[in-house]
C-alpha cells in the first residue's frame, strides 16, 4: 500500500518536473536534494547542531517543495485564463468554425502557458492522435479539477453531438464564478493568515526561547546559592536539558501546524505548505534565538 502509494507520487511528481521543462529523472533529483540538504546540514552542522538541522530541513523542503509551487502556480495560471479561453473557442464555433479551428485560435492567442499547452494538443493531433485521445493529454498534464471535468464535458459533447458551443459557453460563465469565489476567499482570509503567522512564528517563538533562558537561570541560581542538593540538581539538569529538546521540536510542530492552516485556508488543500513551512521555521527560529539573546543579556549580572 505504501508502495503504491510512493511510486503514484513519483509519478506525478516526475509530471511537475516536465511541465517546468526539467528534463531529470525524479530519482535523481530527489537523490540530488537530499544529497545538497545533507551537505549544508553537515557544513551547519560545526557551526550549531540546531543550525545544521534547520539547513537540512530547509534545504529538502525548498529542493523538492519549489517544483510543486511553480507547478501550481503554472496551474493557476491556465485556470486564470480558461474562461477566456472557453469564451473564444465557444464564439468561433457560433461563427461557424470548428473545434479544431477554435483551437488553433486559442493557441495563437495572448493566453500564456494555456496558449502553449493546447498547442501541445494541436501538434499530437497533427502527429495523427484522435480528439479524444489528445484531450486526455491534456487533461494529464494540466492536473486540475476544472480543466479536467471541462475536458469530460466537451469529450461527452464531442462523442453524442450535443452544442458543444453553448456547453463551452456555460462552463466559461461558471468558471468564471468560481476563479471570483476563490480570489473573495484568499482576500477574506489575510487577516487571520496574519494572525497566524503572528501566533505561530513570533509570539510562540519568543515565548519559548523566555521559558528557555528563566529555566536556565532558575537552575544556575540554585546552583550558585546551594539552596538545592546535589541529587535535586541532577533531576533539575536532565529536566532541563528534557525541556530544551521538547521547545525545539514543538517550535517545528507548531509551525508545520500553522503552516498547514494557511495553505488550507488560502488553497482549500496543502499544496502549499511546502512554501509556507521554510519560511515560517526561519522566521520562528530567529524569534527563537534572539529572544534568549535579549532576555540572557537582561539577566547578566544578576547571578
Amino acid at each position: 500500500m505504501i508502495i503504491k502509494f510512493f511510486e503514484k507520487w513519483l509519478d506525478r511528481y516526475q509530471i511537475y518536473l516536465y511541465a517546468l521543462k526539467i528534463k531529470i529523472p525524479v530519482n535523481y533529483w530527489i537523490l540530488g536534494m537530499v544529497f545538497l540538504s545533507l551537505l549544508l546540514g553537515i557544513l551547519g552542522y560545526f557551526i550549531d547542531l540546531k543550525i545544521g538541522l534547520i539547513l537540512f530541513v530547509l534545504i529538502l523542503d525548498l529542493g523538492i517543495g519549489i517544483p510543486i509551487y511553480l507547478y501550481n502556480k503554472h496551474i493557476k495560471n491556465i485556470e486564470k485564463d480558461w474562461p477566456s479561453a472557453l469564451k473564444l473557442i465557444a464564439d468561433t464555433m457560433k461563427a461557424g468554425s470548428s473545434f479544431e479551428y477554435a483551437l488553433r485560435e486559442v493557441s495563437t492567442s495572448d493566453f500564456g502557458e494555456l496558449s502553449f499547452e493546447v498547442n501541445e494538443m494541436i501538434r499530437r493531433l497533427e502527429m495523427g492522435d484522435s480528439m479524444q485521445s489528445a484531450l486526455e493529454h491534456l487533461s494529464i498534464r494540466i492536473e486540475s479539477r476544472t480543466v479536467r471535468r471541462t475536458v469530460t464535458l466537451i469529450k461527452e459533447s464531442l462523442r453524442t453531438g450535443a452544442q458543444l458551443a453553448d456547453v463551452l459557453d456555460e462552463i466559461a460563465n461558471d468558471t468564471k464564478y468560481m476563479f471570483r469565489i476563490k480570489k473573495e476567499r484568499i482576500t477574506k482570509t489575510m487577516l487571520q493568515t496574519i494572525f497566524i503567522i503572528a501566533a505561530g512564528a513570533v509570539i510562540a517563538p519568543f515565548i519559548f526561547g523566555l521559558t528557555r533562558v528563566i529555566t536556565g537561570f532558575l537552575t544556575e541560581v540554585s546552583t550558585n546559592a546551594g539552596i538545592a542538593t546535589e541529587s535535586a540538581l541532577a533531576v533539575a539538569l536532565n529536566s532541563q536539558a528534557t525541556i530544551y529538546v521538547l521547545l525545539d521540536i514543538y517550535i517545528v510542530i507548531e509551525i508545520i501546524a500553522a503552516s498547514a492552516i494557511i495553505s488550507l485556508m488560502r488553497e482549500s488543500n496543502l499544496s502549499n505548505i511546502y512554501l509556507y513551512f521554510p519560511i515560517l521555521l526561519t522566521i520562528g527560529y530567529i524569534v527563537y534565538m534572539i529572544s534568549q539573546k535579549v532576555l540572557g543579556y537582561m539577566l547578566t549580572g544578576m547571578i
